[in-house]
C-alpha cells in the first residue's frame, strides 16, 4: 500500500513542476506529520522540527522546475529533512559551547578581578604594618618559612619572631575588620 501511495504522489512531480499549487498541497499535507516526527528524532524541539520540515516542503515547491529529477520523492524529502536537522543540531551545539566558552570567560575574568582586588587590599594593609611585622608576617604566613629559619635569616631571637608575627595579625586584624574574608583567613594564621 505504501508503495501505491510513494507512486500516486510521484505522479504530483509533474503538475508540480508546473506549479500546480493542489499537487503541492497533497504532498505537504501526506508527507509534513511524517517528516516532522522524523526530524524530532534528530532536533528534539518541535519548533525546530516544524521549521525544518516547512523549509524543506519550501525548498521543494521553490525548486519545483527541477521535480522531474527527483527519482523517489519520499527519500528525496527524507534525505532533505534528515541532513537540515543534523545541520541544526550540529549549529545548536557549536552556540551551547560558544555560550559556555563565553561565560568560562567571564567567570575567569570576573574571578581573576576578585584575585586582584583581594591581594590589592591585603598588600596595602601589609604596607601599613611596621617594618620589622611585615617581613616576619610574610616570611612566615605567605612564604611559609619556620620560626627558626625566619630567625637566622633576620637575625633575632625566635620568641622576636613570634611576637612580630601575633603582632602583624593583630594589626592585619584590625585594619582588615571590615573585610570578613581576610577575618576567616588571618584566624586560620
Amino acid at each position: 500500500m505504501e508503495q501505491n501511495e510513494n507512486k500516486h504522489l510521484e505522479s504530483f512531480l509533474p503538475l508540480l513542476k508546473k506549479g500546480d499549487k493542489k499537487a503541492f498541497r497533497v504532498i505537504f499535507d501526506t508527507y509534513y506529520k511524517r517528516l516532522y516526527a522524523f526530524s524530532l528524532n534528530y532536533v528534539d524541539e518541535k519548533f525546530a522540527a516544524e521549521e525544518i520540515v516547512e523549509t524543506t516542503l519550501l525548498k521543494l515547491w521553490q525548486k519545483r522546475q527541477k521535480a522531474d529529477k527527483i527519482k523517489n520523492l519520499k527519500s528525496y524529502l527524507y534525505t532533505m529533512v534528515r541532513n537540515a536537522s543534523i545541520d541544526y543540531t550540529k549549529k545548536e551545539k557549536k552556540f551551547v559551547r560558544l555560550e559556555i566558552d563565553k561565560h568560562d570567560a567571564v567567570s575567569q575574568k570576573s574571578q581573576f578581578i576578585i584575585e586582584e582586588e583581594t591581594y590589592a587590599i591585603l598588600f596595602q594593609a601589609l604596607e601599613k604594618l611596621p617594618e620589622k611585622c611585615k617581613k616576619v608576617f610574610e616570611l612566615s604566613c605567605l612564604e611559609g618559612m619556620k620560626y627558626k629559619d625566619i630567625a637566622e635569616d633576620l637575625q633575632i631571637s625566635i620568641n622576636t619572631v613570634k611576637s612580630q608575627r601575633a603582632r602583624a595579625i593583630e594589626l592585619l586584624k584590625n585594619d582588615l575588620k571590615d573585610h570578613p574574608f581576610f577575618q576567616i583567613l588571618l584566624a586560620g594564621f
